[in-house]
């Protein structure tokens, strides 16, 4: 993509209607954002079907793209395409990744430490705000940033035991990025992107809460962390449809048990009961993810019996755990296209990496 593609982009979250599978379809078949925006309505209704393609051929006559990209960077957010060198890496391999996101708050935060998201009921018992709080209080001090939702309930107890001990928590909205729902959290906002963490959507800034988003952005809250642990929830929650996100793009399920008396735990004891990780403490949860420390210890050296070249060696040392991109990687290298390609075949058929879609390479 070139920066001048990039107001288009921006343009097509506007159009309710078109979201990443459809926006990846249009520019497969016109070549770029821009050349899809202004394409005739009829060549549209061959990709989009007559109804959306009027839809987009009505909506984009009172859409000017640079004035919008232009608007959003004197409002203080950042814009991240899918594949840039801040988006989250671990989105880029979850099915249906979003196009781009809207970020207020610190960029670094998104790729770093371990991310485990934090989740459970609205109308959390007195015993789920505490666990919550604690939990994430302590897994923040030990440098794991805590994802959530930013609603009322367990997730905002998460964000605020991450923030009570110095740690950064990642915050994702059903909303605009400028939309703080419910709105009793707008300190809360303020208090997450003041402690070096971020807010984040997919949804244009200013797109108020609708209903059929909040399950939707529930695929980025599992898909950016490396696994989800659910802090009591009814048998029909949020919740629940975040763990299922989290089976579905292999992540770590974890749960709390609850009283079994408890409509409020009635899900997560489920979830137990079906193969879920039972967690009673934090530890538990350090187990199953590992120490920061350990998951970003780079790989020096190759397995036991593989000898590998200089060159070979500084390609394996520069992929890191969360995954890292071919274009990434080739510029780090300082090596010619030519040699940085046959150098990944040969580690790919020595069993030392693998490249997942979207072409991100992770290490075996």
């Amino acid at each position: 993509m070139t920066m001048n593609d990039l107001p288009y982009w921006v343009a097509f979250t506007r159009i309710r209607g078109i979201g990443p599978v459809r926006f990846r379809r249009l520019k497969e078949v016109f070549g770029s954002a821009h050349a899809a925006w202004e394409a005739p309505e009829k060549e549209l209704g061959e990709v989009l079907g007559d109804r959306l393609a009027a839809v987009l051929s009505r909506e984009r006559r009172k859409i000017d793209p640079e004035r919008v990209l232009s608007d959003l960077h004197q409002r203080g957010i950042d814009i991240l395409i899918n594949g840039s060198g801040h988006f989250p890496t671990l989105l880029n391999i979850i099915p249906q990744p979003p196009c781009l996101l809207y970020v207020k708050g610190d960029l670094s935060c998104l790729n770093t430490y371990l991310p485990l998201a934090v989740v459970g009921t609205r109308r959390p018992t007195p015993y789920g705000r505490k666990i919550a709080f604690d939990f994430c209080r302590i897994l923040a001090e030990k440098e794991m940033v805590v994802v959530s939702g930013m609603a009322s309930g367990i997730d905002g107890e998460a964000h605020r035991g991450a923030l009570a001990s110095g740690g950064k928590t990642v915050a994702v909205l059903g909303t605009g990025i400028n939309v703080v729902y419910p709105a009793a959290h707008v300190r809360l906002a303020e208090a997450i992107v003041k402690g070096g963490g971020a807010i984040v959507s997919e949804y244009p800034p200013d797109t108020g809460p609708r209903r059929e988003n909040f399950p939707v952005r529930n695929r980025l809250i599992s898909g950016m962390s490396r696994g989800v642990l659910v802090v009591e929830a009814p048998m029909r929650s949020g919740a629940l449809i975040t763990a299922d996100f989290a089976l579905e793009q292999g992540r770590e399920v974890m749960a709390v048990p609850g009283p079994v008396t408890s409509r409020q735990s009635e899900g997560t004891n489920r979830l137990i009961a079906q193969g879920a990780l039972c967690v009673l403490n934090v530890e538990d949860v350090r187990a199953a993810l590992g120490r920061p420390e350990q998951a970003f210890l780079a790989r020096a050296e190759p397995a036991e019996g593989i000898e590998l070249s200089p060159e070979e060696m500084n390609i394996l040392s520069r992929i890191e755990y969360t995954g890292t991109s071919k274009g990434e990687l080739l510029e780090k290298s300082g090596l010619g296209g030519g040699t940085f390609f046959r150098i990944l075949i040969e580690l790919e058929l020595q069993g030392l990496i693998r490249e997942e879609p979207g072409g991100v390479l992770y290490k075996r």
